[in-house]
């Protein structure tokens, strides 16, 4: 796979601990299975790695020599149960947040999943596929959750 990364990017893999590999092989199944999600214009992809107690996500996009270029990556600890409630509830109003389910074309919501973490359980917000029932995080909700991730750690220690 010829998998583009900025100098800029690439700090930000080193200084988060991710290896090229593995931000590959998230890349890699995700082309092969279509289990990601596509920005708005179809342009840039999100794309997750569930391993042992890390979820990474990956963001991508194509380019027009058919290589991929690596926007972005990050990653939480929190296990992610599912929707909050169980099952997939209508709302009145859904706010769009610009992505799609690649699979199932259809535009992921937001909706409250159930998160867990060092034996503490707390909903928070989760983009949802309402037809798969795929779940994916945000970055901008990532940040908040390595900030609880840390306050959890530390009360442990």
């Amino acid at each position: 796979m010829d998998l583009n990364v900025s100098d800029e990017v690439n700090d930000l893999l080193k200084d988060n601990g991710f290896r090229i590999e593995e931000i590959q092989e998230i890349i890699e199944n995700a082309e092969s299975t279509g289990n990601k999600l596509k920005d708005s214009e179809g342009a840039v992809f999100l794309a997750k790695g569930v391993a042992d107690n890390l979820t990474t996500y990956a963001l991508y996009s194509y380019l027009d020599n058919g290589a991929f270029e690596l926007k972005g990556a990050y990653a939480h600890k929190m296990n992610i149960a599912g929707l909050t409630g169980g099952a997939f509830v209508e709302v009145e109003y859904d706010d769009e947040n610009g992505w799609t389910c690649n699979n199932c074309n259809e535009a992921a919501v937001d909706r409250n999943v159930d998160m867990s973490y060092l034996d503490v359980s707390r909903p928070g917000p989760g983009m949802v596929c309402p037809k798969c029932g795929e779940i994916y995080i945000s970055e901008g909700v990532n940040k908040t959750l390595k900030t609880a991730e840390s306050i959890l750690e530390e009360k442990r220690a």
